[in-house]
């Protein structure tokens, strides 16, 4: 027992003879301390950033890989066809197509509202596309807002805005003759959007 309390005074007295020695170092440990910590606090908000904008690419391949999925699915294909067979026969819309052709644009008009979907995805096909399917149903669109519903396809409605302002895609509505009539059934991928 006695040669542990030796052990320990002795120990105890060489750490204070080193902190004694060694003062002036050990006030700077503090300062070092510091300084480490606000370069490890800067690496963390860099890092911290750089990785917000990589979760935000993420989100948006998602985005736009969803968007092409749900828009070429048979179902949303055979409903676009349904208003373009109406556009080429002078018919009204099917009120349930041009349902579903507002609600799915509609949503991704406020995806790019809020943006999560980026505009440049529209520069392509599916710009003139939108903007061919808006028109279309627009008869559908303003009875709705008529009667039940004042905001209804605001989104749909924002989304063509953009496109129309940033690529300048319009719509120029198509009147079927015989010879046109003979032309698309040889040609059925006859452009019929003007992309001014």
């Amino acid at each position: 027992m006695r040669k542990r309390i030796i052990s320990y005074t002795l120990l105890s007295l060489s750490i204070l003879l080193s902190i004694y020695y060694f003062r002036t170092d050990i006030a700077a440990i503090p300062k070092k301390v510091e300084l480490m910590v606000g370069l490890a606090a800067i690496a963390s908000g860099i890092s911290g950033i750089l990785m917000s904008i990589s979760a935000s690419k993420v989100a948006n391949f998602e985005a736009i890989r969803e968007y092409f999925q749900q828009g070429d699915t048979p179902e949303m294909t055979a409903t676009r066809q349904k208003i373009y067979e109406a556009e080429r026969t002078g018919e009204p819309v099917d009120p349930k197509a041009a349902a579903e052709v507002c609600s799915f644009f509609h949503f991704w008009g406020m995806m790019v509202k809020k943006k999560y979907l980026p505009l440049w995805i529209f520069k392509s096909a599916s710009g003139p596309t939108v903007v061919r399917l808006y028109y279309l149903v627009l008869p559908y669109i303003e009875e709705r807002r008529s009667t039940n519903n004042p905001h209804y396809g605001e989104g749909f409605m924002y989304l063509v805005k953009r496109i129309e302002r940033e690529y300048g895609y319009r719509y120029v509505p198509v009147v079927w003759g015989e010879e046109e009539e003979e032309e698309k059934k040889k040609d059925p991928l006859k452009k019929v959007v003007n992309l001014e």
